[in-house]
């Protein structure tokens, strides 16, 4: 691995899901990241790494909060990793969203590495991710390749480097730190340099992706809502909370995009929304205590501006122990 311009310093963004915010492993230490930003201070004497590890958040949360979590950050390079999190998506919904992700970490450095994890099942987002990177011209370093070799060569079995399908143990974050860095030795990351023009693979190209928090003065709420804090590492700090029926929030964006951040428990019930002029419901039962997610992903709006009207329904799911509803916030994308 050649140092960049034989410089010292180096400023290292890791995006990604559980993997990355160190899933699996028994404490932190044994993360690859962690093993991963102790071999660069071997190679530059100055070397700060900013990790957006999000559990449970795959590229499209990713590509709408880049700009809120790199704060000042100016990262030298950056890496990505999603493929575990991205197969939840459809094959052309992933594609949009890691080719718009890239596209906006290009807008910070045109040093961007690709890092594809492993599955117990096989099904990372491995070929999706590959055909984006050599449209960009991105180095990508298939982890989840290398690992399969080793398993169908008998050096080990997935049960000895994970903690589930998912997750990898000490073991595995040792595996896979292991590979990376035998990558990144072939790697020249002073000629890396990404190739952006208006071309784009799944035709869609967004503007400017942004994170709009629950307390922006263009949400309305009605009726009693509370603020409430989280400890859900880059995802989440606070939302808007409500327990009571026929609770309102009114949202008017302008853009193609939309997608709604939640907190889901087992006490939620339902949202009865109206978009424009098409009404759906959204039931935000979870037979867990807090769990994240995007409730709303829609990509194929007009380009104009839209209402999004919400309010807190008499019905429920039947395993829901309340009528619970809690917002984060919401991702658009209004353009220029």
């Amino acid at each position: 691995m050649r140092l960049l311009g034989g410089i010292n310093k180096m400023n290292l963004a890791i995006i990604g899901g559980s993997v990355t915010e160190g899933a699996g492993a028994s404490e932190y230490k044994y993360s690859y990241v962690y093993k991963l930003e102790e071999y660069l201070k071997e190679k530059y004497k100055d070397v700060k790494v900013k990790n957006l590890g999000a559990g449970g958040t795959a590229s499209d949360f990713g590509l709408f909060r880049l700009k809120r979590d790199l704060e000042n950050f100016k990262p030298d390079i950056i890496f990505i990793e999603f493929a575990v999190n991205d197969r939840i998506y459809s094959s052309m919904d992933s594609s949009i969203y890691f080719e718009g992700l890239i596209r906006e970490c290009a807008k910070y450095t045109q040093k961007i590495v690709i890092i594809d994890f492993p599955t117990g099942m096989c099904d990372s987002c491995t070929n999706i991710h590959k055909k984006i990177a050599y449209f960009y011209n991105i180095p990508l370093i298939d982890v989840q390749d290398q690992v399969w070799k080793r398993i169908g060569n008998r050096e080990i079995t997935w049960s000895k480097i994970s903690v589930d399908n998912l997750h990898p143990n000490d073991n595995g974050h040792e595996l896979y730190f292991e590979i990376i860095k035998e990558n990144l030795e072939k790697i020249d990351l002073e000629n890396i340099k990404i190739t952006i023009d208006n071309r784009v693979l799944s035709k869609y190209k967004f503007k400017n992706p942004t994170f709009v928090d629950y307390d922006n003065t263009k949400i309305e709420y009605y009726g009693n809502w509370n603020e409430e804090e989280f400890n859900l590492n880059n995802k989440l700090k606070n939302g808007a909370i409500t327990t009571s029926i026929g609770n309102g929030v009114i949202f008017k964006f302008k853009g193609k995009h939309l997608s709604m951040m939640n907190i889901l428990t087992n006490e939620s019930g339902i949202l009865e929304c109206k978009l424009d002029n098409y009404t759906f419901n959204i039931d935000l039962y979870m037979n867990s205590k807090v769990y994240f997610n995007t409730t709303i992903n829609l990509n194929d709006l007009e380009d104009e501006e839209h209402t999004l009207t919400m309010i807190v329904s008499d019905k429920k799911n039947n395993n829901s122990l309340g009528n619970k509803v809690i917002i984060g916030g919401f991702l658009i994308d209004p353009g220029a």
